[in-house]
């Protein structure tokens, strides 16, 4: 019998962009949290999402 102990990281960190797993989290209880992956689409969009909305004018 193995008696080693296992943590189950109950934490999921998701990309907001493209659903795909980022990592997990050693949490007491399970959690999504929203982030952005390494994928350079998810980035530029991210990016263009953050940036400062710029007044146009005629």
């Amino acid at each position: 019998m193995n008696n080693s102990n296992q943590t189950i990281n109950m934490g999921v960190i998701i990309c907001k962009h493209c659903n795909s797993q980022v990592d997990t989290l050693d949490t007491n209880r399970t959690a999504t949290i929203y982030g952005v992956c390494d994928q350079q689409e998810c980035r530029q969009m991210h990016s263009s999402i953050a940036s400062p909305i710029q007044a146009y004018t005629d």
